[in-house]
């Protein structure tokens, strides 16, 4: 919506409260509701929400990592106002944020860090569309260590079982704007997978943010929890996320086939620079991409990707699907679904357009990048990788490694079942 077709619809008379959120360091929504008239003063007159600087910077346990309560202000984007479906009168909106002197951008703003990458793409003569594909757990609401359901592998019988919240998810995010291509029942018990229609980077990333919010309300509203998580099982799959990318010229042409590719794959030689980029930045890009400790904890199953190169096989961690000359999209493999998708498709894009700018290469179904096996090697990684640390900004990517690094060192002392049973009466 436009600011003006946002203010028609609140006189509508039909929403009450309006919900002015922001994305933190982690990926994490924020903000706080205002009623009608409050928020209709924010629009008309230009203003934006007062929020402390140290929510962006909150921690896995809500603990602020600096000593920051400057004001940061949250001005709202019109274009991402939806009206809740299954909540009573209520709308919802992001925000960028920026400093009190309502000019300069917060360095910690995910939206605009991305609003940032697109414009460096954009002087590039060129344009990305991205389609989500998240994989979610659904568990009992009463016993979050059980699947909802113990359906198989792609069964008729998990679309059955959980039919009435499906159709529900995919009725609430079709009304927001989130439009859905497939879902379908994934490995694990109780493992769904949706995929989103191809959307411009910005509105991709802000409807995967929507899209979990739609999925994990739903069910609580179905009595169940949906979860994230990347292995919240030690015995069945883990959740992934694949990211379907397609490049486009600045008139909207796709530019990712070349039927004359003398290495015969059909790509563009502008395809080769921008993934061979991807792949020379790996490392930096999986902090953002497999963000927390138990993301990796998913990298020694069978079907989790594990070559850094590019190919049509799956373990290969950017796929050239068997349908790339109808679809012109290339599959970017080993993210998770808690990622921080403006951060990650920012260092994407950044990285892409250093492969683009040096002309680099890459040689089909070879194994060209080393592929970070834990949380702490990707953070080493980012910590070395200059290129991308400048233009993300110095301080947030070394405020993004402090916030990881305070969770590495809670895990590492934490003393598990795991240890206590093997551990507790060894040398007896």
């Amino acid at each position: 919506m436009s600011r003006d077709e946002v203010l028609e619809t609140l006189k509508s008379g039909r929403i009450d409260y309006v919900r002015v959120e922001f994305i933190d360091l982690l990926g994490n929504v924020r903000g706080r509701s205002l009623r009608r008239p409050e928020f209709e003063d924010v629009l008309i007159n230009g203003k934006g929400i007062p929020y402390s600087e140290s929510l962006v910077l909150l921690d896995y346990q809500d603990n602020p990592i600096k000593d920051k309560y400057e004001d940061v202000i949250a001005f709202p984007d019109p274009s991402t106002f939806i009206t809740l479906p299954y909540l009573e009168r209520t709308a919802r909106v992001l925000s960028f944020l920026f400093y009190p002197d309502n000019s300069t951008p917060s360095p910690y703003c995910s939206r605009g860090i991305l609003k940032k990458a697109l414009e460096k793409l954009e002087e590039s003569s060129l344009q990305m569309m991205v389609a989500f594909e998240p994989t979610f757990y659904l568990l009992k609401d009463n016993d979050i260590n059980l699947p909802a359901d113990q359906a198989k592998a792609y069964s008729p019988e998990g679309l059955m079982e959980e039919q009435t919240f499906l159709r529900d998810v995919i009725k609430y995010l079709e009304e927001v704007g989130v439009q859905v291509e497939t879902i379908n029942k994934h490995y694990g018990p109780g493992q769904y997978e949706i995929t989103f229609s191809q959307k411009d980077v910005l509105t991709a990333a802000d409807s995967l943010l929507t899209g979990r919010e739609v999925i994990r309300d739903t069910a609580r509203i179905y009595k169940m929890l949906a979860t994230f998580m990347p292995k919240p099982f030690s015995k069945y799959p883990g959740s992934s996320m694949d990211i379907y990318i397609k490049l486009l010229d600045r008139n909207g042409k796709e530019t990712m086939l070349d039927l004359n590719d003398p290495k015969g794959i059909g790509l563009s030689k502008i395809t080769y620079n921008f993934f061979a980029g991807i792949l020379e930045h790996l490392g930096a890009i999986m902090a953002f991409a497999s963000p927390t400790i138990n993301s990796y904890k998913r990298y020694r199953e069978i079907i989790t990707p594990n070559i850094g190169g590019i190919g049509s096989e799956r373990h290969y961690i950017i796929r050239i699907p068997s349908n790339f000359r109808e679809t012109k999209f290339l599959e970017f493999r080993l993210a998770d679904p808690l990622t921080n998708s403006y951060l990650l498709l920012s260092s994407i894009i950044f990285a892409g357009l250093d492969g683009i700018e040096k002309n680099l290469d890459i040689e089909p179904n070879t194994e060209m990048a080393h592929i970070p096996n834990s949380l702490g090697d990707s953070l080493r990684k980012l910590q070395e990788d200059n290129y991308l640390k400048y233009l993300l900004g110095q301080d947030l990517v070394n405020t993004f490694i402090e916030l990881k690094t305070r969770e590495l060192q809670s895990y590492e002392t934490y003393i598990t079942d795991w240890e206590t049973k093997a551990y507790l009466k060894a040398g007896w």
